[in-house]
């Protein structure tokens, strides 16, 4: 894991582990992303045809010319050429809308098939979310306590809630794994924290049905007992390739806790929902309010260990209560 220096990290995110892409002097909370089946920490999260008033490097940016018909068009300003860029929205606008947070993204190789006969990843969620608390822990260490708040998408969802499960159990031995758990503040669930999954997921990657429903049970009652705040994003459109159904119903994409959640609509389909083209992309305006609404809750310093403190008259009671009559004689 890297991005220890420059507060917007902008190295090339490789396709599996833990990566920081932004790294404020003095964060106050994490926001970790976790993408979907068969995505990728970087590119699950891109838009190619951003608003380039969203980035400073012009070297990424895209000048669209002017068709034939604006060419030859009286207005002047329907002459003007059209700049795009490519949003990652973790990075180019998540800073702006939440500045006081260290921003990560993890990935990991759910392919069921890869190209060039390359070995196929034989992991199972429950390695999956093991493997992601195990890395977590380790890039949070510095900072054990300072708020989490996951953005998941799609498979992400199940990944979290089996990795926060895990965290939840860690005792005695593990106990640095269980601070995970006690520090996570919410989730925002971009079509992903309900349960219908694909057949051929369930086969690949979880030893059972049942186990899912299993955790969906274990689930709503640990969310609520902590006071998580959920937001629940849903996909308005469908897609083509499916007659224009939607990959996940609506009410399969959300916990229904309504003590706790929020559900809304992104007026895209399942795969374009988690990209947004700017700040003043109307769907991400939904999103960022729901990044305010949960992190206002996060203190604006780092918390710290909590140390036990004694009076005066209670370290000498400690005292005398270690001391053996014997050592003096």
């Amino acid at each position: 894991m890297d991005g220890s220096g420059d507060p917007s990290c902008r190295q090339s995110i490789p396709p599996t582990g833990l990566t920081v892409v932004v790294n404020p002097d003095a964060p106050s909370l994490d926001i970790i992303f976790v993408h979907g089946f068969t995505g990728h920490p970087e590119r699950s999260w891109t838009h190619q045809r951003g608003d380039a008033r969203h980035r400073t490097n012009e070297e990424e940016i895209l000048v669209e010319p002017p068709t034939k018909r604006q060419k030859l068009s009286p207005f002047s300003k329907l002459c003007q050429r059209t700049l795009h860029t490519v949003i990652y929205w973790p990075r180019d606008l998540l800073p702006a809308t939440v500045p006081n947070a260290r921003v990560l993204t993890y990935g990991y190789d759910t392919h069921i098939r890869h190209k060039l006969g390359l070995p196929l990843n034989r992991s199972t969620v429950y390695d999956i979310a093991w493997d992601f608390l195990v890395a977590l822990e380790a890039g949070r260490r510095a900072e054990p306590l300072r708020p989490a708040l996951f953005v998941v998408h799609s498979l992400g969802g199940i990944i979290v809630k089996e990795m926060l499960r895990r965290s939840s159990s860690c005792h005695r031995g593990q106990i640095h794994l269980q601070r995970i758990f006690g520090s996570t503040m919410g989730i925002i669930s971009i079509k992903a924290l309900g349960f219908s999954v694909n057949e051929q997921i369930i086969n690949t990657l979880l030893p059972s049905a049942e186990r899912l429903r299993e955790l969906r049970d274990e689930f709503g009652p640990m969310a609520q007992e902590q006071n998580w705040i959920i937001h629940s994003f849903q996909e308005q459109f469908g897609v083509t390739a499916l007659n224009d159904d939607k990959v996940v119903e609506d009410t399969s994409s959300y916990l229904n806790l309504p003590a706790i959640e929020i559900s809304e609509h992104i007026g895209r389909n399942h795969m374009d929902m988690c990209r947004f083209t700017g700040l003043h992309d109307v769907e991400y305006r939904k999103v960022a309010s729901a990044l305010r609404r949960i992190t206002a809750s996060a203190p604006s310093q780092p918390r710290s260990e909590e140390k036990l403190s004694f009076t005066e008259e209670q370290t000498r009671m400690l005292l005398d209560s270690l001391r053996f009559d014997q050592i003096d004689t």
